[in-house]
């Protein structure tokens, strides 16, 4: 496949993401990702089923979630990406009762594409800012 075929496969992934924060439906998100697929992410279990646990908590925290993605690179079967989201804490997060309070929050992603799916994906998010915009850390400084 190609690095533009790499770039639609993560951008139908993201869209899917997104149809599940409106419709509850993760179909479409699951299409994109291999079985078998592999995660790293701070706070997310290492298999695509990861995925069916750690997203509607946070579609309940963050019923409004939006996300806007950045410019995608590509090389080879790779893809690397930064996205924002931001949303309203108005749900339960990881025992956290909602306090109204916005968010934005950014995550840098590589994602492995073999045969048209996701079998990697490696991410980091900024998990610190998010608790703190949320009132749950303290701010630095």
């Amino acid at each position: 496949m190609s690095t533009e075929d790499n770039k639609a496969i993560v951008h139908r992934f993201q869209d899917g993401l997104m149809e599940y924060f409106h419709t509850g439906n993760l179909n479409a998100l699951l299409e994109t990702v291999h079985p078998d697929a592999a995660f790293d992410m701070p706070g997310m279990p290492a298999h695509r089923e990861g995925l069916q646990h750690v997203l509607p908590m946070f579609r309940s925290a963050f019923p409004d979630l939006q996300v806007t993605v950045g410019a995608l690179l590509a090389e080879g079967d790779q893809v690397a990406y930064r996205l924002t989201w931001t949303g309203t804490h108005t749900g339960e997060l990881m025992g956290i009762p909602a306090t109204g309070k916005r968010v934005t929050v950014s995550e840098t992603h590589i994602d492995q594409i073999v045969g048209g799916k996701i079998v990697r994906h490696d991410g980091d998010w900024n998990q610190l800012g998010m608790l703190q915009q949320i009132g749950a850390l303290p701010a630095m400084g």
